[in-house]
């Protein structure tokens, strides 16, 4: 394959994957302030701190593991689960009573009128600000691919359909929803009726039923996406069940995208370790065919797969087994309705803005590309100052360095992420893309910049094929050959890419 060549500003413009500061489009502005127009608002405000609390009680009931016992699992795991539920925590309380009765099994949540207006008002632009995120990352990365057909799983309002409009506004032509609730798929409706040029949208409330009496030729997506809805599932085998069918339903790329928690963090992991597994054997199978042993492939696709984002390898997640977990950040413009409805009581003003923090993987059939490393053939014209150099360090044998994450387990919402502290980079030109081979690492924390240093911790390919990654931290200082660089280290973001 050819060598790319590419200049620095080309560099800079290849790695910046965020977003900045996002603002809905006004046409979703305006959808959301009409469909919760007619409810008073004093009733709007009461569901979203109802639907704030049932998400937290959620949450706190995924958090109980007993060692790597789940809860509703021994006599043992359930006792100690009593026990931490004897406390008198209201959020404690509340788990007791809704979730833990006995031989009561976990329920999933329902959604009603009232919840679904909340989740338009609060949640819905923050969810649109992460989906968007990622699927800007493949209108990027992926250049060539424009989806014709879309499934959307987990659909809720229709939150998806409104992020394709504005990256492939003439591309998409038909989308198949999945969304349960009845209350959810109303108000999808409600939401896209004043639009127009929208694809062809239909709504089906379970996946098998669809899947049912669908000729194979219909059944293929260009795109298979599911958003903040396989933690929503009651257990990991119907998890994996489900990913397996939506990975079915793929002929080209899988979204899946969950909350930037540990315990989102960790369905995501899980699902992609399960895909590239379940695809690493087929391929061994379709070696020993070719070898004529007799073995066939259950599937007419491509066999494979591989990881366009945010991984730059196809190995085990460095992260696993740590007490880290891979999530990102997106900043976003806070709307009219989110402003009216959050509960603030604190005597500072609210701010303007929210950080929706998620995790996320973006998966794609066949190989990875095998191309040269970006910084492969590069020439870097001496530098009058003094230089720049990579002091490579295994992450965690420098200075500690404080993140975020206690506050984002806790969920507190006045924590400010320190990614958007800075004022904004000056606009990046270049048409310059970054390819999907192993040679673009991951920055999966806020850079330190302490002096002339920055300090990146990375998510990297260990192997030219992408078969093994390790997270890594690097140290650039203005010393060495390469200081030309060293402006693109200190205006990265948490979530770029960095060459190597």
């Amino acid at each position: 394959m050819a060598q790319r060549s590419f200049t620095l500003a080309g560099l800079r413009a290849a790695s910046c994957q965020t977003q900045g500061l996002l603002r809905l489009p006004n046409s979703l502005q305006a959808a959301i302030a009409a469909f919760i127009g007619d409810i008073p608002t004093r009733e709007v405000k009461q569901s979203v701190a109802k639907l704030t609390s049932n998400m937290k009680v959620r949450k706190e009931a995924a958090r109980i593991v007993v060692g790597t016992q789940a809860v509703e699992g021994s006599d043992d795991a359930r006792a100690a689960v009593e026990e931490y539920l004897g406390k008198t925590t209201a959020t404690q309380v509340r788990l007791n009573k809704e979730l833990f009765a006995p031989a009561q099994a976990p329920v999933r949540y329902e959604y009603d009128e009232k919840n679904v207006a909340a989740y338009v008002a609060a949640r819905m632009p923050a969810v649109y600000g992460a989906v968007y995120r990622v699927l800007s990352e493949i209108s990027t990365r992926l250049p060539d691919f424009t989806p014709t057909r879309v499934l959307d799983f987990g659909s809720g309002p229709g939150t998806v359909l409104w992020a394709m409009r504005e990256l492939w506004p003439q591309g998409v032509e038909h989308v198949n929803l999945v969304e349960p609730s009845r209350a959810m798929a109303a108000a999808c409706r409600t939401l896209l009726q004043d639009l127009e040029n929208i694809p062809l949208v239909k709504v089906h409330p379970s996946l098998s039923l669809y899947t049912r009496g669908l000729r194979k030729d219909r059944r293929l997506h260009d795109l298979v996406i599911s958003s903040y809805a396989l933690g929503e599932l009651l257990t990991p085998a119907e998890r994996i069940t489900t990913v397996r069918q939506l990975w079915a339903l793929t002929s080209d790329v899988l979204v899946l995208i969950e909350p930037g928690t540990p315990q989102g963090s960790s369905i995501v992991r899980e699902m992609r370790a399960h895909i590239l597994h379940m695809e690493k054997k087929k391929l061994r199978r379709s070696a020993q065919s070719d070898q004529g042993d007799g073995f066939l492939l259950e599937s007419e696709e491509r066999p494979g797969a591989f990881v366009v984002a945010p991984c730059p390898h196809d190995g085990q997640c460095p992260m696993d087994k740590t007490s880290n977990w891979c999530h990102f950040v997106q900043r976003l413009e806070r709307t009219t309705s989110q402003r009216v409805t959050k509960r603030h009581t604190k005597p500072t003003p609210l701010r303007a803005y929210e950080d929706e923090k998620f995790s996320f993987v973006i998966l794609r059939r066949g190989s990875r590309p095998n191309v040269p490393y970006p910084l492969e053939g590069l020439t870097i014209e001496p530098a009058e100052e003094e230089d720049f150099e990579f002091i490579e360090d295994p992450m965690g044998k420098l200075d500690a360095v404080a993140t975020d994450d206690a506050d984002e387990e806790s969920g507190n919402d006045s924590h400010e992420s320190d990614e958007f502290e800075e004022e904004e980079d000056d606009v990046i030109v270049g048409n310059s893309t970054a390819d999907v081979g192993s040679g673009w690492a991951r920055i999966v924390r806020t850079p330190i910049r302490r002096g002339r240093r920055t300090i990146l911790d990375l998510c990297a390919a260990t192997e030219r094929d992408g078969s093994r990654g390790e997270v890594t931290r690097i140290i650039c200082s203005r010393k060495g050959n390469a200081a030309p660089l060293h402006p693109q280290a200190r205006k990265s973001r948490w979530g770029d890419l960095w060459p190597c």
